[in-house]
């Protein structure tokens, strides 16, 4: 077995990973901080201009178009909180959790309906999309929950217990995993 590394340069190959994934948080932290300052300040500058119509008076067609930027804005800040929370879980799990990723999915698609319902250019097959893609991300939203849910049951039971390999038995059944045999 000469093609494969030795562990000391697996080690040191882990090591660099490691550091240079560390090195691209360090980086990345401080400008996801930045962007959602600016779009804070994004949103108050809307805020201002929708505020600006209402005082004035002028409530017409600059008024609507101040009010769906504010809103758009606003809905855009919700989808970069839900994105920046799977970035957070990506540096502190090393991995991607499924359930935040369905979450961000969802709340991008409940901002791209209300967006297109504010500009009113829905029609009826777009409703039927997005509440295919809605009813999809829902019910594997709710798939992935239970199954945890399930797996969190079965290992607080203790191994003593009787029917503890029945548990595991069971939730392998709903997961439709089969056991490897050696």
């Amino acid at each position: 077995m000469k093609f494969l590394p030795s562990d000391r340069f697996s080690k040191k190959a882990f090591n660099f990973y490691n550091g240079f994934v560390n090195m691209l948080v360090i980086l990345t932290v401080p400008i996801i901080i930045l962007t959602l300052i600016i779009a804070i300040l994004i949103i108050l500058y809307d805020l201002r201009l929708f505020t600006a119509h209402i005082a004035g008076g002028r409530i017409v067609l600059e008024h609507e178009e101040a009010f769906k930027l504010l809103i758009k804005n606003i809905l855009n800040f919700f989808v970069l909180i839900e994105l920046f929370r799977v970035f957070l879980d990506v540096i502190e799990y090393r991995r991607i959790r499924k359930r935040q990723m369905l979450e961000a999915g969802i709340v991008f698609v409940v901002r791209e309906i209300i967006i297109a319902m504010f500009d009113q250019r829905v029609t009826y097959t777009d409703l039927i999309g997005y509440a295919v893609l809605l009813i999809a991300l829902g019910v594997t939203y709710v798939l992935i929950e239970r199954s945890w849910i399930d797996l969190m049951k079965a290992t607080r039971l203790k191994p003593s217990e009787g029917n503890f390999t029945d548990e595991i038995k069971h939730i392998y059944k709903k997961l439709k995993v089969k056991k490897v045999e050696e």
